[in-house]
């Protein structure tokens, strides 16, 4: 009995050492895979936050509400920044996927805020382009002028105004006798700020030698008396137009003065 106490002596240290280095062992295992999953938990924490940056697109937005006829301009609208998903989950027109022309009218009345499309601009040429541009007491009238004159050195767009000159004898029809009488020509604006509505381009070309450039013709909004009046003067002298800008209203010259200021200086330059 006492020698299997003193065997039971030897053998518990040895254990006990066994149990204490398989102990340090798991420790050690341990706190090896605790800092390496710690490493890949903290890789993937800064992978998973990185911003994903998104493009951006550019929208023309209304910055008031717009009546039907309403004309396109850069003070009625801004532009604005939207994610790309946005604008295509929404369906939207980009800027640069806009057709917007020189004259080019709202077809609807539209209310701020809305996006701009090419469902709600109409341009010249467009079919509702012309009753568009009409107001009530407006007809068209088709305007071809018989050969070059200031228009074709000046470049006219739809929603320009124009004005009619006539030139008359009061003494004869220039169109029986010509510029005979010219001591009594009048030229005068006979209709003031007309609206064009269309320019339309001469088919004819100038490929033959010496052949002479057609002029443009217009389609140009007038109210009825002033369409009799144009017919009018057209029967009995010369018509001719030219931009509003540059001409004054209800504008008169008579060719007497215009004589008159010649022969004026003719004879104080034959008494000097």
């Amino acid at each position: 009995m006492e020698g299997n106490l003193h065997l039971f002596h030897l053998i518990k240290p040895k254990i006990m050492n066994r149990a204490v280095i398989i102990l340090f062992l798991s420790l050690a295992i341990f706190s090896t895979l605790f800092f390496l999953m710690g490493d890949m938990f903290e890789t993937e924490e800064v992978v998973a936050e990185e911003p994903v940056v998104e493009p951006t697109v550019v929208l023309l937005e209304l910055t008031q509400g717009i009546e039907k006829s309403g004309i396109v301009s850069k003070s009625v609208y801004k532009e604005v920044e939207v994610k790309l998903s946005e604008a295509h989950s929404n369906r939207y027109t980009l800027k640069n996927e806009l057709n917007i022309q020189p004259g080019a009218l709202f077809n609807r009345p539209l209310l701020k805020g809305t996006i701009l499309s090419n469902d709600v601009i109409s341009n010249p040429g467009d079919r509702d382009y012309m009753f568009l541009s009409l107001k009530k007491d407006e007809v068209p009238y088709y305007y071809e002028p018989e050969r070059s004159s200031i228009i074709e050195n000046i470049t006219l767009q739809p929603g320009d105004s124009v004005s009619f000159v006539s030139t008359t004898s009061s003494k004869s029809n220039l169109l029986e006798t010509g510029y005979q009488d010219i001591g009594d020509l009048v030229s005068k604006i006979i209709i003031s700020d007309a609206k064009v509505i269309q320019v339309i381009k001469s088919e004819k070309d100038d490929k033959e030698s010496g052949a002479e450039k057609s002029p443009n013709s217009l389609v140009i909004a007038l109210k009825v008396p002033q369409v009799l009046k144009l017919e009018m003067a057209q029967k009995i002298g010369d018509i001719s137009i030219v931009p509003s800008s540059v001409a004054k209203r209800y504008l008169s010259i008579r060719s007497s003065d215009i004589l008159e200021d010649q022969f004026g200086v003719r004879e104080l330059r034959g008494k000097e």
